[in-house]
């Protein structure tokens, strides 16, 4: 069932929705964001978690990269990087990563968010406008080409990047991990045109359209990828087809992208996009915009624990034996839980800031 959103932005719910957003260093507000307090009671943010060590020493060769592609001026990329602490985002996410293994994937996650806000998450009044479904889909192609390899437009701050970042990441995983990348990459930018159709048309998916689409749109199982790389994992084909190994990805993929559409909710709706959990489940089930937020917290719990009985069930099945998979299974722990904390942290939600500068 397909629902129709509004056809303006919902000012005065994005000024209310920044004020229930915990600000960094803060605990939450009370009582109108309990809904972001009870993602806390079904996880918890707040344990003690491994940090990467080289968290601060990326800050500056990673902005160096971001402005040689020309992403942004040398200033103004130091500056919004400082705000949105990608930095502190792959550090609570790939707490043991090596220097070299760990800039890799910080360029990976900084330059996700400038396509998506470059090319996904336009406002309407930006200067560039909405992008079209079609043009993003042509943009997509010569994305994956670039990152295939072939020559980078010299003009596109993107291609030039990416291809950049195609070559380093080939070099490091190999022909088999870049595959898996690569298809990965794919099935998220059809999901980001998926996405694009919905805003072109105004339409809210149904609640069971997007928990389809959304694991792919969140462009997670690429982050899930790095998992491999960067702890140097090698995973049997038995392991990674095996039904319990492929629901756990799943679950754990649904409650990253949820919390993410918890936090970024003021953002999305500021943009007029109707592509979160929350705008869904309201629309679908008549709720109010806080009765959706705590049935997304709900959701995303369930998940959670299901996350963690399923990961039970692997010792039972004797797969628990392979040590690459256990690191594998603390790889998407650490992304669930860093991603959660990073969300209270960054300035990207409270602020609503985006990459285009």
């Amino acid at each position: 069932m397909m629902m129709h959103a509004q056809a303006t932005p919902e000012l005065a719910i994005v000024r209310e929705l920044r004020l229930l957003l915990p600000q960094p260093g803060e605990d939450p507000p009370d009582p109108a964001s309990s809904s972001f307090s009870r993602i806390i009671d079904g996880l918890n943010v707040e344990i003690e978690r491994e940090i990467n060590p080289h968290v601060d020493t990326i800050v500056e060769p990673l902005g160096a990269w971001a402005h040689r592609h020309g992403l942004a001026s040398e200033v103004e990329i130091a500056r919004r990087l400082e705000q949105v602490c990608f930095n502190q985002l792959v550090a609570q996410t790939y707490p043991k990563a090596p220097y070299q293994e760990f800039l890799l994937s910080a360029k990976w996650c900084t330059w996700l968010f400038f396509h998506d806000d470059w090319l996904c998450d336009r406002h309407e009044s930006s200067e560039q406008g909405v992008i079209d479904p079609e043009a993003l889909a042509a943009a997509h192609r010569s994305l994956l080409g670039a990152l295939d390899g072939r020559e980078p437009n010299p003009d596109d701050p993107l291609e030039l990047s990416l291809h950049e970042f195609g070559h380093e990441a080939r070099e490091w995983g190999g022909q088999a991990w870049m595959e898996r990348f690569r298809d990965n990459v794919f099935r998220h930018f059809q999901a980001n045109e998926w996405e694009a159709r919905n805003r072109q048309r105004r339409i809210i998916p149904s609640v069971s359209e997007y928990i389809k689409m959304r694991p792919f749109a969140g462009a997670v199982y690429t982050a899930f990828d790095f998992i491999d790389l960067v702890e140097d994992l090698e995973l049997s084909p038995e392991v990674r087809n095996h039904g319990v190994f492929r629901n756990l990805t799943l679950l754990a993929n649904n409650c990253i992208c949820w919390v993410n559409d918890l936090y970024s909710l003021a953002k999305e709706i500021f943009e007029g996009n109707p592509n979160n959990i929350v705008l869904a489940l309201r629309e679908e089930r008549g709720l109010s915009l806080g009765e959706a937020m705590i049935a997304a917290v709900e959701l995303h719990n369930n998940e959670y624990r299901k996350f963690e009985l399923l990961a039970r069930e692997l010792a039972s099945l004797d797969l628990l034996a392979d040590r690459d998979l256990r690191s594998y299974l603390s790889g998407m722990r650490s992304w669930m839980l860093g991603n959660a904390a990073w969300s209270r942290q960054t300035l990207r939600y409270q602020e609503l800031l985006n990459m285009i500068l």
